[in-house]
């Protein structure tokens, strides 16, 4: 999955602010590149790879991993193997650019709550209070409605919105442990590669939403549990994710690209293809959707051939455990030994369905062959050797692991 919403140079908030301390004084390196620091493993967090570090103005481009270290010791453009070629002369220089108007943003707003705090006026505490919630600032609401409650504690819909800020703050907090900090107009800095990862962060979201927060909080949360659902080939509920996200996102290429992805998981090929053409129409060097439209339109027409799936009747989100119960008791089924005394029309019937069936076992059973499958790659064997040994009376099959000789004469 395309990830716009986590692209790989995003720094993650926690990183950022680290460098706020010494951009508040009088820091004549602000802006300043120390170069780049390699990692292994294609991940920002890898272990580090000192000899493969490199000056600030050289070119890092694909198959590098590793992050630009900036003046402050702040972090730019943690990468993974996957990302358009910059330099960390021009990241540190953006980073320190956007710490510097986070820094102007924050003295304003701490400004602005020391100025309600010394106002005794519980309606302007309370309407500050909830202005901050619906713009999406927790903490600065949380502070207000409390400053509000101090003047009366039995004010109803302060009360109401202060317990139910509390609940969302505490789940997103837990959220931010699992799917790491949220930037604005960035997403999720952690990438998560477990499924028990992407279950934990669903149930949380889902908490989140049963609490009716406000729409800028809708956003993201619908945002998250799209990517989630689609990580865990959970068709229906991912496209229904995906649909609430590109609403409540004003239609923006990062919200659509996850729509793409969820209709492509519904086997709605088409209306992936469409999404991605548009995407490629508006920006014709976004790599992104031209990869998008490629796998769409491979994996359309892949669907009008032969589906391994519905071969072993398993859904496309089966496990490897529900896959191999399914093959075990079809193959079993259709074996040629199991139908040798039936007439000839149903025995050749079963033995061209066993090899059907032992064929998507074969692709199914293999992650690699899988994954190039269910992207729409050409996952067919070498029909010459195939034909030989079918010729020679057989066929070589692995069966859980073990090359096993079928005769079907």
């Amino acid at each position: 999955m395309t990830r716009e919403i986590c692209r790989s140079w995003r720094v993650p908030l926690v990183t950022l602010f680290a460098g706020l301390a010494s951009a508040d004084g009088d820091d004549g390196g602000e802006g300043k590149c120390m170069g780049w620091r390699q990692t292994a493993g294609c991940s920002p967090s890898g272990r580090r790879e000192p000899a493969r570090d490199r000056g600030c103005d050289v070119s890092i481009g694909q198959d590098w991993s590793g992050y630009c270290e900036c003046a402050g010791g702040v972090r730019a453009a943690e990468s993974t193997c996957t990302h358009e070629s910059f330099t960390c002369e021009a990241k540190c220089r953006e980073q320190w650019a956007w710490l510097r108007e986070q820094r102007k943003k924050r003295a304003e707003q701490e400004k602005e709550v020391e100025s309600a705090s010394a106002d005794d006026n519980l309606a302007k505490l309370y309407k500050r209070g909830k202005g901050f919630y619906v713009m999406g600032n927790t903490e600065l609401a949380l502070r207000h409605f409390r400053e509000a409650l101090k003047l009366d504690p039995e004010h109803g819909a302060c009360k109401a919105d202060y317990k139910q800020a509390k609940k969302l703050e505490k789940l997103l907090g837990k959220l931010e442990g699992v799917m790491g900090k949220e930037v604005e107009g960035k997403g999720r800095m952690k990438q998560l590669e477990r499924d028990d990862q992407f279950e934990e962060a669903r149930g949380l979201i889902e908490d989140s939403l049963a609490l009716s927060p406000p729409a800028v909080y809708r956003a993201s949360l619908y945002r998250d549990l799209c990517i989630c659902c689609t990580k865990l080939r959970l068709k229906d509920e991912s496209l229904s994710a995906c649909k609430e996200h590109h609403a409540l996102d004003s239609g923006s290429a990062a919200s659509r690209t996850l729509l793409a992805e969820a209709s492509l998981l519904a086997e709605r090929y088409e209306d992936a293809i469409g999404i991605y053409r548009k995407l490629a129409e508006e920006d014709e060097h976004s790599k992104e959707a031209r990869e998008g439209l490629q796998r769409a339109e491979k994996l359309l027409k892949r669907s009008r051939e032969e589906d391994y799936y519905k071969v072993l009747n398993v859904s496309r989100s089966a496990s490897p455990r529900e896959i191999k119960r399914a093959y075990h008791k079809l193959a079993v089924e259709y074996h040629p030994d199991k139908n040798k005394d039936k007439a000839d029309a149903e025995r050749e019937a079963a033995e061209v369905k066993f090899k059907s069936v032992a064929l998507a076992y074969e692709v199914l059973s293999d992650e690699d062959l899988r994954r190039k499958y269910d992207e729409g790659e050409d996952v067919s064997g070498n029909p010459g050797e195939q034909q030989q040994q079918e010729q020679q009376g057989g066929m070589w099959m692995n069966h859980g692991g073990q090359h096993v000789h079928v005769r079907f004469r």
